[in-house]
């Protein structure tokens, strides 16, 4: 992780320290958290302020493979947060050179009935692969859509229409150039084709194509343009090429290794997936680099989600499990979400802590030391760049191998002993199979489902889409979009067909979300036209009272002006004469909040054997 190559209106780039050829998989594999919070179409009620960082971090859901949050509209847009590769690479549009973000796996890797269910997101190994050769040094560039970068002021719109367009331009203007030279060759000086080339580049209302013109130009290269032709000539392609290329040697000076660690399952029970180190690590070292994404004063307000859909038996609110992932302190409202190579794997241990969190002792891309100075209003109205981050610096020698873990503080771990034993496992926990885990060659009739109903979290829904046949039936027309919404549905029959090996059913669905008419289609297929879902919000992360709290940064790297909490109780509290022996008022946290869970005190155990 490297300053970008690309302009100044971006941060951080990622670059590769070795060849890679297509296909092949960049780094490790990361996990991926559903955002609720935010919607990728829509923004919530804080239109413009603290908050807004957040938009230029996170994906569309589907690109991850995350959960839909309706049942019947499956295509719905929602958001996903990839705190590796995937949430740093810049894109190129035409020119990206690797997939970012691709799929994920879902595994939930704690029983449904554990204090630990859902205290951590279910979705890992979002991959980001090689789309060509890339030549150790690169930056490595995604495609965010055509409708990402254009608004960026400044940014490089590294279209093929306007790369082709920008070629087409060099050539003419080379042809100028020549013919000014000959023309008053005593006269036209490098530094005033220069000068001619700025005032084109940087016209009040420049073209597109002029956005992909070089910064800098090979003045021989360019005059060459005008007498050869342009595929021998260097291209504004090369040029992006090249720029994105850094030596190595660079890029250890400027750079952040982003490869020390590696996922794997985490060696304490019900904790799900850790961290571990790659390679030998020395004390001191940087195991881990992070940028962190602020929200100074609303983080908790906009991150608690009201369940308030119609399918749920009982409204609710929660925060979002992103608060699992994110650092903060009790008496400040700053919340900050680090963002760096499987560093959100790490797990708590007291005892086992074998990395610490502490402030960058040089000034980065994405860490000014003057930041810290400033108060939490700053920070709440600071809405465009980044400029905190987070090393992980190893507190001993660290194997091969070994397990990463750090101490998310006291306070995480007393409303994590709390909140196990105050835990109640759901009521479905025993008839609970998610939809990926539940084998099923032909979906049930009727009469199948009196002795062997399907999970009380499951449900059938059909696409919408029929004709009629010669006989004047509905019959299912197969549709190729695969985000076309659905209705609810039920399986009357289900027949076999030898010769196609299919299972054809016949279905009652409702038409539409407006109207409760049922009809009859006959010769639906699956998956295609029906087939069997999670309810929406049925996973555990979204139970009532699964385990949400910061991670608590320490006393001694927590800057004492971010503490408003605790200048806020100051500026309140009523005004009293001094008392002697005065027994200080205990504190309690409100409802427990978030984290991955990750170090288990004894009672986990208990409280496994008992429920």
């Amino acid at each position: 992780m490297a300053p970008s190559t690309i302009g100044n209106y971006t941060n951080l780039g990622i670059f590769t320290g070795k060849a890679l050829q297509p296909g092949q998989v960049v780094n490790y594999p990361e996990i991926a958290i559903p955002i609720l919070w935010r919607d990728w179409d829509e923004h919530p009620p804080y239109a413009h302020g603290d908050g807004e960082l957040w938009d230029r971090y996170i994906w569309e859901g589907e690109v991850a493979g995350i959960e839909a949050y309706d049942d019947l509209d499956r295509g719905q847009h929602r958001a996903v947060f990839v705190p590796g590769v995937g949430c740093t690479v810049n894109s190129m549009l035409d020119l990206k050179n690797i997939q970012s973000t691709s799929g994920s796996i879902y595994e939930p890797l704690v029983e449904r009935k554990h204090p630990a269910a859902g205290a951590f997101t279910p979705y890992h190994s979002s991959k980001t692969i090689a789309l060509e050769n890339i030549p150790e040094g690169s930056e490595l560039f995604a495609g965010y859509g055509e409708s990402w970068i254009p608004w960026i002021p400044d940014a490089a719109i590294t279209q093929s229409k306007y790369l082709d367009a920008a070629d087409e331009f060099l050539t003419d203007f080379a042809k100028f150039a020549e013919s000014l030279q000959q023309r008053y060759p005593n006269e036209l000086s490098i530094p005033l084709l220069k000068r001619i080339w700025e005032m084109v580049r940087r016209f009040p209302r420049p073209a597109r194509e002029l956005s992909v013109l070089p910064d800098e130009m090979d003045w021989n290269a360019l005059l060459s343009r005008s007498s050869s032709s342009s595929s021998s000539s260097p291209s504004t392609r090369d040029y992006w090429r090249t720029r994105g290329r850094k030596s190595i040697e660079w890029l250890q000076q400027n750079g952040k290794c982003q490869d020390h660690l590696r996922p794997g399952l985490s060696t304490i029970p019900h904790a799900g997936r850790g961290a571990f180190a790659a390679r030998n690590l020395h004390q001191g070292a940087v195991v881990g680099y992070a940028p962190l994404v602020h929200v100074g004063e609303r983080a908790i307000q906009l991150w608690t989600i009201q369940y308030n859909h119609t399918s749920l038996p009982k409204k609710y609110s929660k925060p979002d499990i992103v608060l699992n992932y994110s650092f903060g302190h009790k008496d400040s409202t700053l919340v900050l979400t680090p963002y760096g190579a499987v560093v959100n794997y790490i797990n708590h241990s007291k005892e086992r802590a074998n990395v610490k969190v502490q402030w960058p002792t040089e000034e980065l891309v994405a860490h000014k030391s003057e930041w810290l100075t400033k108060d939490v209003a700053f920070l709440r109205d600071t809405t465009n760049k980044i400029g905190l981050s987070f090393d992980y610096v190893a507190l001993r020698d660290i194997e091969e191998g070994e397990e990463i873990f750090m101490d998310y503080g006291d306070e995480w771990q007393q409303a994590w002993d709390k909140h196990v034993r105050d835990w109640q496992p759901p009521g479905d926990a025993a008839a609970y199979v998610h939809s990926s885990d539940y084998a099923l060659e032909k979906l049930k009739t009727p009469s199948e489902q009196l002795s062997t109903p399907y999970p009380p979290n499951l449900h059938t829904l059909c696409i919408n889409s029929y004709t009629k046949d010669g006989l004047g039936r509905f019959v299912f027309a197969p549709v190729l979009r695969k985000d076309t919404k659905r209705v609810y549905c039920e399986v009357l029959e289900r027949s076999h067909d030898d010769a196609s090996r299919n299972y054809y059913y016949t279905v009652k669905l409702q038409i539409s979300e407006a109207t409760d008419e049922m009809i009859t289609v006959h010769k639906v297929t699956r998956p295609d036209g029906i087939d069997l879902y999670d309810k929406v919000f049925s996973q555990d992360w979204h139970l009532p009272h699964t385990f949400r709290h910061k991670i608590y940064v320490p006393d001694d790297v927590f800057p004492e002006n971010w503490k408003n909490l605790k200048q806020q109780s100051k500026e309140t509290s009523p005004r009293r004469p001094p008392t002697v022996n005065a027994v200080p008022t205990s504190k309690t946290s409100a409802r427990p909040s978030t984290v991955k869970s990750s170090s288990w005190p004894s009672s986990i155990a208990e409280a496994s054997e008992v429920s």
